[in-house]
């Protein structure tokens, strides 16, 4: 018995894709690899601003122990693209000779005249700084000739404080409160990728 013979359409015998196939693979292909550098890029963007505020905190740190060490008060100036650490006496009123006479021994601290004063720890102009104080709800911007003042006592707790930084874009944020016996930060709120 014969078979009737087929005939094959060279048109629908070629292989390969369609172009709307094509594009509909490009595009997947876009959204998982701008997906992928996304993901790669929020490490990043959290470590830069976590840098930024390591410096902040810090002085902060620095301030509260120098308090202690030296018996006077210290103080923090926050400003539009800097914080500030100084003595709030000037060093020649120093009281550490005082104490090491009280002690009977004498002081292994350096003299504050002979530091550089003040300490000043510049933030990445990339970032807008504002600050909490204590008993306020709202963030102040720190700008033009705004300065916040966050003063060390060194028998008594500090102001608690909390310092907003907020990329220029607007879309990565951490705030951090700041305690008030230890000046240590701990993590308020941190927002990446937010517009």
């Amino acid at each position: 018995m014969k078979m009737p013979s087929r005939t094959i359409n060279p048109e629908r015998s070629r292989g390969g894709f369609s172009l709307l196939e094509l594009i509909v693979v490009m595009a997947i292909t876009s959204i998982v690899f701008g997906a992928a550098a996304f993901m790669i890029s929020i490490p990043n963007i959290e470590k830069e601003i976590r840098e930024a505020h390591s410096g902040i905190e810090n002085l902060a740190l620095r301030a509260r122990a120098m308090s202690h060490s030296y018996q006077q008060p210290f103080i923090i100036e926050l400003r539009e693209g800097e914080v500030r650490l100084m003595p709030m006496a000037s060093p020649e009123d120093e009281i550490v000779p005082e104490l090491s006479e009280q002690v009977g021994e004498p002081s292994a601290l350096r003299p504050l005249d002979s530091m550089s004063w003040p300490v000043v720890y510049k933030i990445d102009p990339k970032y807008r700084m504002a600050v909490r104080r204590w008993n306020s709800n709202d963030f102040k911007i720190v700008s033009g000739n705004v300065v916040e003042t966050w003063i060390h006592q060194p028998n008594s707790p500090s102001e608690p404080i909390a310092i907003e930084l907020v990329s220029e874009e607007g879309d990565a944020y951490l705030s951090r409160e700041f305690h008030p016996l230890t000046a240590k930060a701990t993590d308020f709120e941190l927002a990446i990728g937010n517009q």
